[in-house]
């Protein structure tokens, strides 16, 4: 018998979207941070959701409930961020064991309330049932001026590739709730540069980086040695493998480089890598040269 873990995390998004045609309001389907639909004048809708599961996302006796209900919505910021919108409108379904208590769960809607205050989202709904552990889903809608989506799939030959932030180590630290949404940096850049690609790092910098060389069908070669790494990371490995920094990860094109500022208030930004070339891989270069294919490897549920 064939099962989701064989087939793995991507193939079975590829083999899901196949099922679903897009209708002509669509502009971007699945297989982005967000999708892209038209709107009724001259912004386009953002529609992202993201879901969190005890024991997978979060640990009930070491993640506070408030940082479960900040994280909850902050990673769909975090991806309305990416495509270069903001965020509008939330709704939040909740399923918890019957033996939850009260406190835990007002704890829960005091983090994601702050968070919404903060971003200025208006929750407007949802649903609650009863479930084996916790589950916290939410999905966003957000706005983007009509045609100025920006996309994993516009990465172009010659784009220098940059990161905000630094990477690795977010579970040790606790940066995997208690993280920034790069929701300012993102329209400090989309105001000064050219951005042709950007996604957010949910699930490691091998792995996201592997998103948009298949999106655009270009190689992205990555300088070992100018990955910025956390002072939880330690090592590059971890920067590369961990998941969960939600920083942004993003292209533009040669001559726009030299503006891209080396830091946007407190979040350095450094670049890493260039496009090289037409087909989609990734390669990292290591001391003295040496080019090696980087593994799409990072946090994978399958």
């Amino acid at each position: 018998m064939r099962t989701i873990a064989s087939l793995g995390e991507v193939r079975l998004i590829q083999r899901m979207s196949r099922c679903f045609p897009s209708g002509s309001s669509v502009r971007v389907g699945i297989g982005d941070d967000a999708a892209v639909l038209r709107g009724m004048g001259r912004d386009d809708l953002l529609f992202a959701s993201d879901m969190l599961i005890e024991g997978v996302h979060f640990q009930h006796s070491t993640t506070p409930a408030q940082w479960v209900g900040w994280k909850a919505l902050a990673c769909n910021i975090s991806d309305i961020a990416a495509m270069g919108g903001l965020p509008r409108w939330a709704v939040v379904s909740l399923g918890v064991p019957p033996s939850t208590s009260v406190r835990w769960v007002d704890d829960l809607y005091r983090g994601l309330a702050r968070c919404a205050k903060r971003y200025d989202v208006a929750i407007v709904g949802g649903d609650t049932v009863r479930a084996p552990r916790v589950v916290v889903d939410v999905a966003i809608v957000g706005t983007v001026r009509a045609g100025k989506a920006i996309l994993r799939s516009g990465a172009r030959l010659g784009d220098r590739i940059f990161v905000t932030g630094r990477l690795g180590g977010s579970l040790v630290s606790g940066r995997h709730a208690r993280f920034t949404p790069r929701l300012a940096e993102t329209q400090c850049l989309i105001r000064h540069l050219p951005i042709h690609a950007m996604i957010d790092l949910s699930d490691g910098l091998a792995s996201d980086l592997w998103q948009i060389a298949r999106a655009s069908q270009v190689t992205l070669r990555v300088d070992d040695a100018r990955i910025p790494v956390s002072q939880a990371g330690k090592t590059v490995t971890h920067a590369l493998m961990d998941g969960e920094d939600f920083e942004l990860l993003f292209a533009v094109p040669p001559r726009a480089a030299r503006r891209v500022p080396r830091s946007i208030g407190q979040v350095p930004v450094t670049e890493i890598g260039v496009v090289t070339r037409h087909g989609a891989k990734v390669e990292l270069v290591k001391p003295h040269g040496h080019i090696v294919p980087l593994i799409p490897t990072g946090f994978k549920h399958f």
